[in-house]
């Protein structure tokens, strides 16, 4: 599960409220009622205008234009120092590894409607550990046809190969190599504008597929970690303010293992109900936060059910043009990579800061700090993993093809309930990487 790879692979189900969805509500649904009410409109630019996202076209490429594409291709080389690659106590390895980052982008420039693709794809090599070497990959082919002024549909669907990271509650099997797994997916949403309200309907299917592993000579099946998931969310949003919107959300979310399970069955199906509010007037604060109750029962009646108070968190304050302060949290039920437990209850809270201390050189503080409940079998013993991250990273713009970026992180790792008391970790990593692009 991993962002980058530090994500924890763990975000697939329902139960967050998705990032496109607010820019929606933004832009599309507090303009209109502003603009019917003599008030002040929200400025789309706005949401441009913090310092990760603003424009710099003094150092930002162009791309190359064929047709009506905008190709743009770019080259990464990253290496790595890491004291702790296994995250453990009890096996502590330090060791350096190099990564070469291919990619490329290609989009519509088309006035109405859109089509694009992106490719990437990553090669990480030890210099020691040649166990831990990895490849990575991912494709996706994304559109949107433009019904009419209020009417959108959108769509994508895509292809990865992703590595449970080291520390994080997939990486199960010590000793073999990192654990590998397929992602198919799919999705689609429509928007539709009904004077001062938006409504938004979207679904997605994900298949994951999971990789043979060997341990001491013998051949480990994890096709008992194969899993899916379907969910589909309605979202219905008002505006009622300058910069401000109402929103009520459902998410339905099922979720099923393919293959016959060892133990009681893991399959599972749920919902999460949000109401809260958007803000977007200006960059001062930009983002949303909503309160709710989440709800999943499980089909062995072995596992107990999970419900109770649902929250997710979305901010972006701008106390300068020089500074964005970023807020989120959430919780949210994710899939089990663990046989013999149902799911996870995961509460995840970030804060992070972007800082522009030069036009091209950019700072980037950030604290993180995640909990995963395991959801066992009635009577079992309570089993839960904390994470903590304390990263400082850097971003320096050299020319509108070259950028060079550094990242130092220090992250624990402490559980409770493990049959493994070597995963409870501490481990610093350091990265520093050249990115070229067309």
């Amino acid at each position: 599960m991993a962002r980058n790879q530090q994500r924890h692979a763990r975000g697939r189900s329902g139960g967050g409220t998705h990032p496109r969805a607010l820019t929606a509500c933004l832009l599309g649904l507090v303009a209109p009622l502003a603009e019917a009410k003599g008030q002040t409109t929200v400025d789309p630019r706005m949401e441009r205008d913090t310092v990760g996202a603003r424009a710099r076209p003094e150092v930002e490429t162009a791309g190359a234009r064929v047709g009506a594409l905008l190709i743009s291709p770019s080259f990464g080389i990253e290496a790595d120092a890491n004291d702790n690659i296994f995250a453990r106590s009890d096996v502590k390895r330090g060791d350096v590894a190099v990564a070469f980052q291919p990619a490329l982008a290609a989009r519509s420039q088309w006035s109405r409607h859109a089509l694009g693709l992106a490719a990437d794809g990553s090669i990480k090599r030890y210099a020691k550990r040649t166990t831990e070497n990895v490849e990575t990959y991912s494709v996706k082919l994304d559109g949107r046809l433009d019904i009419s002024g209020d009417t959108r549909i959108s769509g994508d669907m895509g292809a990865a190969r992703r590595i449970e990271a080291r520390g994080t509650t997939g990486d199960t099997l010590f000793g073999a190599a990192p654990i590998a797994f397929t992602v198919l997916s799919g999705g689609g949403e429509i928007e539709q504008t009904f004077a001062r309200v938006r409504v938004t309907l979207a679904g997605r299917y994900e298949r994951f597929r999971y990789e043979d592993r060997t341990l001491d000579g013998t051949v480990i099946d994890l096709s008992p970690r194969d899993y899916e998931a379907l969910t589909g969310s309605l979202r219905a949003a008002i505006g009622i303010g300058p910069g401000v919107a109402a929103f009520a959300s459902l998410t339905y979310n099922r979720n099923r293992y393919p293959v016959p399970p060892i133990g009681p069955s893991r399959n599972s199906q749920g919902f999460t109900a949000l109401a809260g509010l958007a803000f977007g007037l200006n960059r001062l604060l930009q983002g949303e936060i909503g309160l709710g109750w989440v709800r999943q029962d499980f089909t062995a009646p072995v596992f107990p059910r999970i419900s109770g108070l649902a929250y997710n968190a979305q901010l972006r304050w701008s106390p300068t043009r020089l500074t964005t302060v970023k807020l989120s949290g959430g919780r949210s039920f994710q899939r089990s990579p663990i046989i013999a437990i149902a799911g996870i209850q995961q509460h995840d809270v970030a804060l992070s800061v972007d800082h522009e201390l030069l036009r091209t050189l950019i700072l980037r503080p950030a604290l993180r700090y995640m909990v995963a409940d395991f959801q066992v079998p009635t009577g079992a013993a309570r089993r839960q993993e904390r994470f903590f991250t304390g990263s400082f990273g850097v971003s320096w713009r050299l020319t509108e093809h070259f950028e060079i970026t550094g990242d130092y992180a220090h992250s624990t790792g402490r559980g409770s309930g493990a049959i493994d008391p070597g995963r409870a970790y501490d481990r610093n990593r350091a990265v520093l990487s050249l990115r070229w692009r067309l």
